[in-house]
């Protein structure tokens, strides 16, 4: 069977492994790598499911052993629980492992069991490089998978009798998808950084079948609330993007907070237009995942980070739009327009949207203080600030007082749209910063990072 997947006849291995009369969980085992190097994600998770269910509890809690991917603090931490507290451990090591929350199936996890399955076949046996097994090999398969493909060098010096040097290849490219300690302890807080697939020092890799590239999907991203709720919404344009332009694709939006609470909206699309995507879940602490798959070009495009979505927030995010002289009453009249990147054209008006909670439904004057300060002032400016010798530096800035009233099927939330023009500007990095003050209530304040571009 293993010669057969090596040499990507996985169906004849998979009549193989249908005669097999060993332990029933090793069959399993073996039909779930089968599965894997197929591709067949859902399969794989249904037999080393069943496989791991029937072997005993010391076995299973071995196959199920993830120390040699972890290291540092969360490599301690694991060390010191028992069979019970290593699977709630990882239970929630792999929900936050897995590449794509679009698929069904967490195939970086049976990836996982494959390799395990390929370390009890190595073990007792030496290997093509001539060596006999130990457990040093198997945390390197288990890590990084094993050789696909081999290349053999002769002997160094002919006059000296030895073996041919053989060298293996494994699977590439290939990404780290597991998470660090940060992103393991408070995923809600994260940073797009926190989930590269690509870090300096990689502990583990896994190279999907289904992506020779994982990218950065630029976007803009905001936050409703809706009651108890709260609304995402994600905007993308990948049109002008040199792989994946006017490609087919899937598209997704995913909020997660637990490896059994996933909200998951996607839709098919052709990637030759804009395209915003729209998420209803608990306002919470949430870890967001936009992706854009691309399978005729095996190329993932994917922004995860975390977000609080503050179910008490009395004003909601700012949402970039295009400038237009026709602004939206509401959030349903400005999503069409929401722009898909923060990287923002200085020669364009900028339009603005948001939302005040908490109002009247007869309406309630506010006052609202709109700032554009330029992000990054050096550190003379900033303790000139400090000690009060200056005021802090405001590139934009606008007060204004009206009457805002909700509209009737908002009851307490009323919607707000401008348009600026930031052409006086340099380019840079910006904040721009929305205050609103209602009389006997404290002010709240929404803020939004830009970065002013030229054309």
């Amino acid at each position: 069977m293993r010669y057969m997947l090596e040499d990507s006849q996985p169906r004849l291995a998979a009549r193989v492994v249908e005669q097999c009369r060993a332990v029933q969980s090793w069959c399993e085992a073996l039909g779930g790598l089968v599965q894997q190097v197929e591709g067949n994600f859902a399969a794989a998770e249904s037999l080393f499911s069943t496989a791991l269910a029937g072997m005993p509890e010391d076995e299973r809690c071995r196959w199920s052993d993830i120390t040699p991917l972890l290291d540092g603090d969360l490599a301690d931490r694991y060390r010191q629980l028992d069979c019970d507290g290593r699977a709630a451990f990882e239970t929630r090591w792999w929900w936050l492992a897995q590449p794509l929350y679009s698929l069904a199936r967490n195939d970086r996890r049976t990836e996982h069991f494959a390799r395990q399955t390929m370390v009890r076949i190595e073990q007792g046996r030496r290997t093509t490089f001539g060596l006999y097994w130990a457990n040093d090999l198997r945390d390197v398969l288990l890590r990084y998978g094993w050789p696909t493909w081999w290349t053999r060098e002769p002997p160094v010096s002919p006059l000296a009798q030895s073996e041919p040097n053989i060298t293996g290849h494994d699977p590439s490219p290939a990404f780290q998808f597991t998470p660090r300690a940060r992103a393991f302890d408070d995923p809600g807080h994260t940073t797009p950084e926190d989930w590269s697939p690509e870090p300096l020092q990689a502990r583990e890799r896994y190279a999907p079948r289904y992506a020779k590239a994982f990218q950065y999907l630029d976007h803009q991203l905001a936050v409703f609330r809706r009651g108890d709720s709260c609304v995402v919404i994600a905007a993308y344009d990948l049109s002008h993007d040199t792989a994946l332009g006017d490609q087919p694709a899937r598209a997704a939006l995913i909020v997660t907070r637990s490896e059994r609470d996933v909200v998951v909206r996607d839709h098919e699309t052709r990637l030759n237009h804009p395209d915003v995507l729209m998420a209803t879940a608990p306002c919470d602490h949430q870890l967001l995942s936009l992706e854009v798959v691309s399978p005729t070009r095996r190329t993932v495009a994917r922004a995860r980070y975390g977000a609080s979505l503050d179910e008490r927030a009395r004003i909601s995010d700012l949402l970039l739009l295009e400038g237009s002289d026709s602004l939206p009453s509401d959030l349903a009249a400005a999503v069409p327009h929401a722009l898909t990147t923060t990287r923002v054209r200085a020669d364009r008006p900028l339009g603005l949207f948001w939302e005040v909670h908490g109002l009247s439904s007869a309406g309630e004057e506010v006052t609202t203080s709109l700032t554009v300060t330029r992000r990054g002032t050096g550190w003379l400016r900033r303790a000139v600030e400090a000690v009060g010798l200056a005021a802090p530096r405001r590139d934009v800035s606008l007060d204004w007082t009206e009457v805002l009233v909700p509209r009737a099927e908002t009851l307490t939330v009323a919607g707000r749209a401008l348009a600026l023009d930031l052409a006086g500007l340099s380019p840079g990095p910006y904040r721009i910063e929305v205050t609103v003050t209602a009389r006997g209530r404290a002010s709240v304040t929404a803020r939004r990072n830009i970065d002013l571009v030229q054309p």
